[in-house]
């Protein structure tokens, strides 16, 4: 694979915009159409009752969503961090807008050019979700969900009802906190033959992160991107989402030695080096595919040991030991399987131990004192060979006394979604419920002490039953995956778009991912994190909690067991930001009081 540098996040989505820019003047009736859902089109005509408004970070625009009367828009953001907001619109008839960087209408003070120079503009696209996900109780309907990459002062066509554009501001990353303070800036909306002025201010916090420091690790479908791989998975590290492995395998032998290094290290490096993305963890090529050979499930084999050896060599080498997490068993059913997870385990610790160090062996399972039932027998065996428990989340809250005793002895305990029967009740990535199902991602790490998010698909754009590539638009058909039972969920598994899309105006075949709002609201709640994290640090767990309740809450007792019980949490997006406000005003109380040596940096390394 042709490995490129890596471009820093900042530049990343600057020069994304850059190349996928679209002056949509001669955008086709039919992408019309597609932007609006519909099968007719409407010709281009005077707007009668056009409207413009904004609405914070988390609101989303249907195309029912009536106007509101709000015209300004107020920021606040850390070093390091990423925020949009949304400006709403309609209009009784398709039509082209047009968004721009003014002067102040009525003092004439021009925008302040770092928050020109610091924005992009999306246009919010909607998808036709005409079976909702089973068991939510969603409608059927268009749901804004896509973004595609517009521009400033670029005609952008809309549809004949309520549609939407994204303001994304970064404001970089800076030790020195030198961008602290607030700006200025008036965005001119032409809305038909509407124009309205709406006011923008930003304000940067004096403390931040250069990168968000949650771990994660989602599993990407290398079939479905293409082009250049490392500048895609840039896109989902900015916005906090580090895929599960690096599209690399080394050559292997029946002995179970590796027949050349060079090609497989320098394919590894754009992904793990310290000045490429630096990756907080990568999969080892240890799956049932890979290596192609019957010894790589035998536990303790000659071969296997051998070839584990090699890799733990080749990463301790290179010094990514600390990254390197094996994987090799997925969710087993079994005391059969459970078993030979641990002898798996043993075999990876052995071979690293040779190398001079402990290599993670990841399980998703979770741990149990005692027998919950023929398939969920007790498995204390396990403890001291798995490294990292990622649990089931609705099992999470009935193991939760279990977690913190393997936690004080250090192991890493995560946690995975996915759309299941209890959909309705947990936080997901479905695009059918509301995005404080991802924006709460963040608070629940941090009240429950989770160290980090395993998610099974950012790309799943094959067919819904089977994944077999190319027969899904995710555009068109929301549906991602359908259960044997024909419960169907919107987006499970797909929470970015395909760049290339010429219908969309999106011509460039080796464009990043499209973004998504739920990725988004992921994004915030990562960066909500960071706030609760770095007030943690200076305030205390206790001044943080109530704060935190405000957002979500577990009312029942803990303890082990069959626990079907699951936290609480707030739907509306201005409750997501009041807290977050609460939280930047007590980092910034706690600064002031401890003085200069206060003004501190959260994420600087990924735990």
């Amino acid at each position: 694979m042709k490995s490129l540098q890596w471009a820093p996040p900042s530049r990343l989505v600057r020069a994304r915009h850059a190349r996928r820019r679209l002056i949509t003047a001669g955008l086709c009736p039919l992408a019309l159409c597609l932007l609006a859902g519909v099968g007719a089109f409407a010709a281009l005509a005077t707007v009668a009752e056009a409207s413009v408004w904004t609405a914070p970070p988390g609101a989303r625009v249907f195309p029912n969503t009536a106007p509101r009367a709000r015209h300004s828009i107020s920021l606040s953001l850390a070093c390091g961090e990423y925020q949009g907001f949304i400006v709403g619109l309609r209009g009784s008839a398709a039509r082209h807008v047009s968004v721009a960087w003014v002067d102040d209408p009525g003092t004439g003070t021009p925008t302040d050019p770092f928050i020109a120079q610091n924005a992009v503009l999306d246009q919010v696209a909607f998808v036709h979700i005409r079976r909702p996900t089973s068991g939510t109780g969603a409608k059927a309907g268009l749901y804004p969900d896509p973004l595609l990459p517009r521009g400033f002062a670029k005609r952008i066509a809309v549809p004949a009802h309520s549609s939407s554009l994204y303001v994304l501001f970064h404001v970089p990353y800076d030790s020195s906190y030198s961008a602290a303070g607030t700006y200025a800036g008036t965005l001119q909306v032409t809305n038909g033959t509407e124009k309205v002025d709406l006011s923008v201010e930003l304000k940067v916090w004096d403390f931040g992160w250069p990168r968000l420091s949650t771990r994660t690790a989602f599993q990407v479908n290398f079939n479905n991107l293409g082009g250049n791989l490392v500048q895609d998975y840039a896109m989902l590290q900015e916005h906090g989402v580090t895929p599960l492995m690096p599209r690399a395998a080394p050559p292997v032998t029946s002995s179970g030695a590796l027949k050349t290094t060079t090609y497989y290290v320098a394919t590894l490096r754009p992904y793990l080096d310290q000045d490429g993305l630096d990756m907080s963890n990568a999969r080892m090529p240890w799956l049932g595919w890979y290596p192609d050979y019957p010894w790589k499930f035998e536990a303790g084999n000659v071969h296997l040991l051998n070839y584990l050896t090699n890799v733990c060599w080749l990463y301790q080498e290179n010094g990514w030991q600390d990254k390197l997490v094996a994987y090799p068993v997925d969710e087993p059913t079994s005391v059969a399987q459970e078993r030979l997870a641990d002898r798996l385990a043993r075999t990876l610790h052995k071979a690293s131990a040779k190398v001079g160090f402990r290599a993670k062996f990841l399980l998703t399972d979770d741990p149990r004192p005692t027998n919950l039932g023929p398939m969920l027998a007790a498995n204390k065996y396990l403890w001291s060979d798995v490294d990292i428990w990622a649990m089931r989340y609705y099992y999470f809250f009935g193991r939760v006394p279990v977690a913190r005793k393997l936690q004080a002895k250090g192991s890493q305990i995560w946690w995975y979604p996915y759309c299941n029967r209890n959909v309705a009740n947990m936080p997901n990535f479905v695009i059918d419920k509301s995005l404080a199902d991802e924006r709460v991602w963040g608070w629940l790490m941090q009240q429950w002490h989770v160290d980090g998010l395993l998610y099974w698909g950012v790309n799943r754009w094959g067919n819904a039953r089977t994944g077999a590539v190319g027969s899904r638009d995710p555009y068109k058909d929301p549906i991602s995956f359908i259960w044997s039972d024909g419960r169907v969920c919107n987006g499970e598994a797909s929470i970015i778009y395909p760049g290339y899309y010429p219908r969309y105006g999106l011509t460039d075949r080796n464009a990043v991912p499209v973004s998504s709002l739920r990725l988004e609201a992921l994004r915030d709640g990562l960066a909500d994190k960071e706030y609760l994290k770095l007030a943690t640090e200076l305030a205390g767990a206790k001044a943080v909690a109530p704060i935190i309740k405000t957002v979500t809450w577990y009312p029942y007792p803990i303890k082990y067991g069959h626990i079907f019980k699951f936290p609480k949490y707030v739907s509306s997006a201005s409750s997501f930001g009041a807290a977050r406000a609460k939280l930047a005003a007590l980092i910034e109380q706690e600064q002031g009081t401890q003085g200069a040596g206060g003004q501190a940096a959260t994420g600087q390394s990924t735990p």
